[in-house]
């Protein structure tokens, strides 16, 4: 069973334009921030931190100590994360398919911004 490692950088990922959530990271850090979008109602868009995987779930810890198992593509990545470790989330719904998707650094900060997630734009 594949438990949390350490990125190359040794630093938490931010969302790019390959790896937005966190399936397409291909290694996982443990206390990597997370925007949840996923099937639990009262934990949907809330912010948590990755501790581990079980099975083929990704374990998130909220900020009140619950631990809750995700598929890894309901985990948003977040789109900056400042020096103090602070991590910023630019969410937006595709006007297409009415899915969530993280902005980038470079799309949040682009005129116009993006309103289509990329697998619709693709």
């Amino acid at each position: 069973m594949p438990l949390a490692g350490t990125s190359s950088s040794g630093n938490f990922a931010v969302a790019t334009t390959s790896q937005r959530t966190l399936k397409d990271l291909r290694t996982k850090r443990k206390g990597q921030p997370v925007f949840v979008v996923g099937h639990v109602p009262e934990r949907k868009e809330q912010e948590a931190a990755f501790e581990l995987f079980n099975e083929r779930l990704a374990v998130v810890k909220f900020s009140d100590g619950v631990l809750l198992g995700y598929d890894p593509t309901e985990l948003l990545l977040p789109t900056d994360i400042d020096d103090s470790g602070v991590a910023y989330f630019e969410i937006r719904r595709c006007r297409t398919c009415d899915q969530y998707f993280p902005l980038t650094l470079e799309e949040a900060d682009a005129e116009p911004e993006r309103v289509d997630c990329p697998a619709c734009t693709a």
